[in-house]
């Protein structure tokens, strides 16, 4: 599918350059499918670096597959949140935790928007919330972390100030000689918490952290205070990976994809429904859209399964999405995880000398205390171990 192509028909959502889930190695798609695979596009000085903005021909075909949807949803939500005040969340399995080598970054889905990954040296949890309320609404499934990978934590990236991203709670779970991130304005919020070390970022700006380098892109999730925040791109110690807690599809996802093309995005799919809910939060089909635009390897949806905060039942979210992703034969491509469930993610041993490379280039800039832009972006081939 080329960059100028709408969604309509079968040609809806081509992904170029996304990872085969068969056995444990990466499959590129044939040259039809899209853009050079990921190793070579990354170090090709010639490669696009012009974004595609999001046309109205894209818009207006998103809203009319919109239309089209069939989603099942409650008949009345309030009663769904009073039936659900007295049930426990459904317990969880979590996987063991197994050793992360060199070049890996391992994945954990802990349930809502959270996530912990885990690379040899760096912990990082995002968007953590682990508690069973938000205001009255009733956890149903319970969040699936293991407490010594709580324990490890040694970054902490919060995308907004919603309660249900940045949960003082869980928060203070967490070890206090982390260093947290946040978006302008919420550091008020995490001080009294008592980390030792927490930084405001604002869209554009970068962040090295042992040799793990965090560039920030603007959220498009509303205009006020509480919902303005950041996605965040980490690159230098194994596969690149695009983090986004929530928001609205946006042509800032081509943007990042023209510059960087992440290996691993984990887009949130849920709190759609009804359709004016996408103003805020995507729904799967633009979740697919995005990852397109993205030109990623894999798609891990988050921000779902959880907590009933819109209409769509609580399942509809990953039952569309890996329905049409089945249908436009790209669900080798999604990476369907439960609460609990890690997945782990390798660079190829002949593409680990670009990783050094990375590295050493981080390194100076962590010394020299100067962020830059517009590194050599991601590229090594991976391989994926359960």
């Amino acid at each position: 599918m080329s960059a100028g192509s709408t969604l309509a028909g079968d040609a809806y959502p081509a992904v170029a350059a996304s990872p085969e889930r068969s056995e444990l190695a990466r499959v590129d798609p044939p040259p039809s499918a899209g853009p050079a695979p990921l190793a070579r596009r990354a170090s090709d000085p010639g490669a696009p670096r012009h974004p595609r903005p999001m046309s109205s021909a894209m818009d207006q075909e998103l809203t009319r597959l919109h239309k089209q949807l069939a989603v099942r949803r409650y008949p009345s939500l309030l009663l769904h949140w009073l039936a659900r005040w007295f049930r426990r969340p459904r317990p969880v399995q979590i996987d063991p935790r197994t050793p992360v080598r060199a070049g890996e970054v391992a994945v954990t889905f802990a349930g809502h928007a959270t996530a912990l990954l885990r690379y040899q040296d760096v912990s990082v949890a995002f968007d953590p919330m682990l508690g069973d309320w938000i205001g009255g609404v009733r956890r149903e499934v319970a969040a699936g972390v293991d407490e010594q990978e709580l324990r490890e934590v040694a970054l902490i990236l919060i995308s907004h100030r919603h309660i249900d991203h940045l949960h003082p709670e869980t928060l203070a779970r967490l070890p206090k000689h982390a260093t947290v991130v946040v978006p302008a304005g919420a550091a008020a919020v995490i001080s009294p918490l008592g980390f030792e070390r927490v930084i405001e970022l604002r869209a554009g700006a970068d962040f090295t952290f042992r040799g793990l380098q965090i560039s920030t892109f603007p959220l498009h999730h509303g205009e006020d205070d509480l919902a303005k925040g950041l996605c965040y791109l980490l690159r230098g110690l194994g596969p690149s990976v695009l983090l986004c807690g929530d928001g609205a599809y946006h042509a800032d996802f081509a943007t990042i994809g023209a510059r960087y093309a992440p290996d691993i995005a984990l887009l949130p799919i849920g709190g759609f429904w009804p359709r004016a809910m996408r103003r805020r939060h995507m729904s799967p089909l633009d979740a697919l859209a995005a990852f397109k635009d993205l030109s990623a390897r894999a798609l891990v949806p988050i921000h779902h399964g959880a907590f009933a905060l819109s209409y769509e039942r609580l399942e509809e979210p990953l039952r569309i999405l890996l329905e049409v992703a089945t249908a436009r034969h790209v669900r080798d491509y999604v990476v369907a995880m439960q609460p609990g469930q890690t997945d782990t993610f390798a660079l190829e041993p002949g593409e680990l000398a670009a990783l050094a490379l990375d590295r050493s280039e981080l390194a100076v800039r962590e010394a020299e205390e100067h962020g830059g832009g517009g590194g050599r972006g991601s590229g090594p081939l991976m391989t994926r171990r359960q």
